[in-house]
């Protein structure tokens, strides 16, 4: 598949830091890029709501009908490609949690909360559980195929 190289300045600006991003280039090679997530048919605007609320940006929408977008952060060098599949979501939340992806805050149960609100304005079935009392994770189990979202306290760091 040919790529429209025009098409990916937007994201090469993102990643480069030329988006108004403060990160310094690394020197790491290979470097982390993004990370894929799987979500159910028509639901990627929901997802990319869900996003937003957490402080992301679209930062790619590839040309055409491609069932994919990437997400991202303007102080990291990292985006989430959010896919849209026809699988069947998990719905055992012991075999999804193994996959997720993880956010650090201040107040991991006000994220939480905030985002249980949403879902339920827009008529989304929402859980939420925890690892631990600084390891939590929610799912929207009709649209996250086959992960959760953990928000845990900035004092992990500490551990």
């Amino acid at each position: 598949m040919e790529r429209d190289t025009g098409a990916y300045a937007e994201l090469t600006d993102f990643f480069s830091g030329q988006s108004g991003s403060m990160v310094t280039p690394m020197s790491t090679d290979p470097k982390l890029h993004h990370y894929c997530q799987n979500i159910v048919r028509g639901s990627m605007h929901n997802v990319i709501e869900m996003y937003e609320l957490l402080n992301f940006k679209v930062v790619y929408t590839p040309p055409g009908d491609a069932g994919w977008t990437m997400v991202g952060q303007e102080q990291l060098r990292f985006a989430i490609q959010i896919t849209e599949v026809s699988d069947v979501p998990v719905e055992d939340i012991r075999q999804k949690m193994k996959t997720h992806i993880a956010f650090i805050s201040d107040d991991p149960q006000r994220i939480i909360d905030s985002i249980r609100v949403w879902a339920e304005k827009k008529g989304l079935r929402f859980r939420e559980g925890g690892w631990s009392k600084i390891e939590r994770y929610f799912d929207l189990p009709d649209v996250f195929v086959n992960f959760v979202v953990e928000v845990m306290h900035t004092s992990i760091e500490k551990e």
